[in-house]
């Protein structure tokens, strides 16, 4: 059993089950809503014959994590300048106790530091990848405990027609209700899977319109915007800056050919953010890494050709910058890096001065 504690754990108890797959006509005036179909597409990682995926819903945790560095550093570089600023102050009781707390802080402080360059050298995935396998009608991923980052991935798969879904209200946050996918056991009706999006971005109910249509329809009737979905998935780029570029090119900021265009708005929103964007695009970077298993990769079986859907294909830039030879990406994200130090480095200072 993998739920937490505010969800069923009877298939009886789900909260709003909506129309299972193939049990009713799917509702296309869903997929009608020009916002939703947007996002869906900008959020879709791989579109072919055989399976789709979505980027693993992104969540605003890594925000506070990189507030939690700046932080630390800024801390650390504040008692710094005080114990070498002040010599009377060092020999005093009140820093003989001010170190002693400063030591016991120092660990934790650092925790998020060490994490984040931890993640950046093993590319672990931290959210989970479902593929939705149309050929098989299946739905493959793996599962792991957050909590338990020690443990290995398990690989599920299950049929696609035994899926339930449900939108269950967030009970953290009334405003928004994600979509839930469940598979019972047909003889107790106990919960033996959760699929949990967690996409509060979107209509669940034209997310679930939006998965029935690839899973059930013939390919022209799934709304897939050309100009959001590529053939060249991230998770099989070598370059961190590429995979970063994909956070603005999905959203119009720059050109999507990885071709240097934009080179300003990068370096004035990416130098405010960029170790935040480089750890997200870590995270698109390493999402399929888990599900790279004998069993799955059978089920993958597309060639990258003759897909029928709408999608645009890797440009000769783009394939230099995914190999991490493109040097216009490169020098950007170099630069906005460097920016983005200088800026905390001043801020520091101007503080403490």
């Amino acid at each position: 059993m993998q739920l937490r504690d505010d969800f069923a754990t009877h298939v009886s108890e789900l909260h709003n089950p909506i129309d299972r797959p193939y049990t009713a006509s799917i509702d296309k005036s869903l997929l009608e809503s020009t916002e939703d179909i947007e996002h869906l597409n900008k959020e879709i990682h791989d579109v072919n014959p055989d399976y789709l995926t979505f980027l693993p819903a992104y969540f605003w945790v890594f925000y506070f994590a990189i507030g939690w560095v700046y932080f630390s550093v800024f801390m650390f570089s504040v008692m710094s300048l005080i114990v070498v600023g002040d010599k009377d102050l060092l020999n005093s009781d009140f820093m003989v106790w001010f170190l002693i707390v400063g030591i016991f802080m120092f660990i934790p402080a650092c925790t998020p530091l060490i994490l984040l360059l931890y993640q950046f050298i093993r590319k672990h995935p931290i959210r989970t990848q479902y593929y939705f396998l149309k050929k098989e009608q299946k739905i493959a991923y793996y599962y792991r405990p957050f909590w338990k980052f020690r443990q290995p991935y398990e690989l599920k798969i299950v049929d696609y027609k035994d899926v339930r879904p449900d939108l269950h209200q967030d009970p953290y946050n009334r405003a928004y209700t994600p979509l839930n996918l469940y598979v019972s056991d047909p003889n107790t009706g106990d919960i033996t899977h959760h699929l949990k999006l967690e996409d509060y971005r979107v209509n669940p109910r034209v997310q679930w319109a939006f998965i029935r249509t690839y899973m059930e329809s013939p390919a022209d009737e799934l709304p897939v915007d050309a100009q959001f979905c590529e053939a060249y998935p991230a998770d099989t780029s070598k370059s961190l800056f590429a995979c970063a570029d994909i956070i603005y090119r999905k959203n119009g900021i720059i050109p999507s050919n990885h071709s240097g265009g934009g080179q300003i708005m990068i370096f004035i929103i990416g130098s405010i953010i960029a170790l935040g964007n480089l750890f997200q695009a870590n995270h698109y970077q390493c999402t399929k890494r888990a599900i790279l298993h004998p069993d799955v990769q059978k089920l993958l079986t597309w060639n990258g050709k003759n897909n029928p859907y709408p999608i645009q294909l890797i440009t000769p830039e783009a394939t230099r910058a995914f190999r991490g030879k493109n040097w216009q990406v490169n020098i950007r994200w170099i630069v906005a890096i460097a920016i983005n130090v200088g800026l905390f480095a001043w801020a520091v200072v101007a503080y403490n001065s």
